[in-house]
């Protein structure tokens, strides 16, 4: 088992009143990625934020190689040292590459032999040799995503932190980006926690998703989210959706003893495809149609309509076994204990 390098114990963020964060425990160890998914608004960039220090919770702890990190610590700046973040669209001075990459080494006050090796090292890192006395406002959005690494990666951190790190550049540049962050990994010296909308870079890069929604880690992905009104309908609880299916309102049989509005979630990796229904009060079953067919490692994700969308991942092996393909009338099945509730 890896070190743990960042714990957080019940933390909860507001602002002004709105709960943003509720995270009861969370470890994160060395020499993993962790992937934050989840939509706008779920708190993954305040996440980020309150691990490198560069925001606080409202209560709780996070705990950084056995020391708090408390903003008003004295030590606040020695934690600091061993944690970057890369931010989504991040500045750089108005000067050359060279001296962007070089700016925290000169504040830690590194010799200029060292700093200079430093430098030339984290840009070969990144694919960026060469670009040193390049200025920042001649770098295209991937190069300046690039640089902003490479500054980052010249402190050699023990923690580093990328919000949304391929948004809004070319592919091209993603994909030297997502070679460096496997780079990084596969060294083992660091933890790598990074935001992501892009569900299926989240599967090809990370060794475990937190999917975060209102501000709670959830067992699910943060697909298959649903909304309506728990009644009881024959002896069974179920959710009543705006949607319809064949016709009739869609309703997803569940458990629980709760009625009224709610909200729920099924993991895509419990969501079976099938070519005949389940008669089962414990299954819920839809016919739909594959809409999207999508290869991720030794996953296929599908997205199949049945009056709304589910998003299904079934092993590349069985998926080649039932001969899918696009606009296939199927079944889309899952058990009511796998619906959940939050």
């Amino acid at each position: 088992m890896n070190e743990t390098i960042f714990r957080i114990e019940n933390l909860t963020k507001y602002y002004d009143d709105k709960l943003v964060l509720d995270i009861p425990h969370l470890e994160l160890e060395v020499g993993k990625i962790y992937a934050v998914v989840g939509p706008n608004g779920a708190g993954k960039t305040t996440l980020l934020n309150i691990l490198a220090g560069l925001d606080e919770p409202t209560d709780g702890k996070i705990i950084f190689q056995g020391q708090m990190i408390d903003r008003k610590s004295n030590i606040i700046t020695d934690i600091r040292r061993h944690i970057t973040m890369v931010m989504q669209d991040p500045v750089l001075f108005g000067t050359t590459v060279e001296k962007n990459v070089a700016y925290g080494l000169r504040v830690r006050s590194m010799e200029r032999k060292a700093r200079d090796e430093k430098v030339a090292e984290a840009l070969k890192m990144v694919g960026l040799s060469g670009f040193e006395k390049r200025k920042a406002y001649q770098l295209s959005a991937g190069e300046t995503r690039r640089v902003a690494l490479a500054r980052a990666l010249a402190l050699n951190p023990k923690a580093l932190l990328l919000d949304e790190p391929t948004a809004n550049i070319d592919k091209r540049n993603a994909e030297v980006v997502e070679r460096l962050i496997r780079k990084i990994k596969s060294e083992g010296r660091t933890v790598i926690v990074m935001t992501t909308h892009d569900l299926s870079q989240a599967y090809r890069l990370a060794d475990e998703i937190i999917s975060l929604l209102l501000g709670r880690i959830i067992e699910s992905s943060p697909e298959n989210i649903f909304s309506g009104r728990i009644e009881e309908s024959d002896g069974l609880k179920q959710l009543f959706l705006s949607w319809r299916h064949r016709g009739a309102p869609l309703r997803i049989l569940l458990n629980t003893e709760k009625s009224g509005d709610a909200h729920i979630c099924i993991d895509p990796k419990n969501i079976h495809i099938s070519n005949r229904p389940r008669e089962s009060d414990s299954w819920n079953s839809f016919l739909g149609e594959i809409t999207s067919i999508t290869a991720e490692k030794e996953w296929v994700r599908l997205k199949i309509d049945a009056g709304v969308e589910f998003v299904a991942l079934m092993p590349k092996q069985q998926f080649h076994r039932m001969n899918l393909n696009l606009c296939k009338q199927t079944y889309i099945t899952f058990k009511t204990s796998d619906v959940h509730l939050f």
